[in-house]
């Protein structure tokens, strides 16, 4: 396969592994997760339940894809035309990172904390979903942003 092709391969990989993460940010962020502040806390908390090992494996799988595939159209992306030819790359990689670890260090405990048997009382409900939801938007905006770096990438890449 020749270099051009593989760069292009990636690229289309890489802008549809980073919409599908973005578009659950949208998603959030454009309605679902103010809906989720007008349901009873201990219904968000049943939900979540129900939901989070169905989800769990995909968006591991597409995280850590997209990771992979940002990682590897940086190392490809042509840096002799300067910074500002693979600036919007590295940022979206970047702020798929920092996503992660936003994951990592408050999504993940809240998930376990909902998932455990120990929330048992409305306050609690109430604190673990505005946590869940905090993080969840904060993870989006910064997704969402990574994905328009590479759609302003792309764009003053081809003209």
């Amino acid at each position: 396969m020749k270099s051009i092709e593989l760069t292009a391969l990636v690229r289309i990989i890489g802008i549809t592994l980073y919409f599908l993460i973005a578009a659950q940010g949208a998603f959030y962020h454009f309605g679902f997760g103010k809906a989720l502040y007008n349901i009873p806390a201990e219904d968000f908390i049943v939900l979540r339940k129900a939901v989070d090992p169905i989800v769990r494996g995909k968006f591991k799988v597409l995280y850590l894809s997209a990771l992979a595939v940002m990682f590897i159209w940086f190392l490809l992306s042509d840096k002799s035309a300067g910074f500002l030819s693979y600036a919007p790359v590295l940022i979206a990689f970047l702020l798929l990172v920092a996503d992660m670890a936003l994951i990592l260090k408050f999504s993940e405990p809240v998930n376990a904390l909902i998932n455990g048997s120990t929330l048992n009382t409305e306050t609690g409900f109430n604190q673990a979903r505005s946590e869940w939801l905090k993080f969840i938007l904060i993870r989006g905006y910064l997704s969402i942003s990574g994905f328009l770096m590479l759609m302003v990438h792309l764009v003053l890449r081809f003209r």
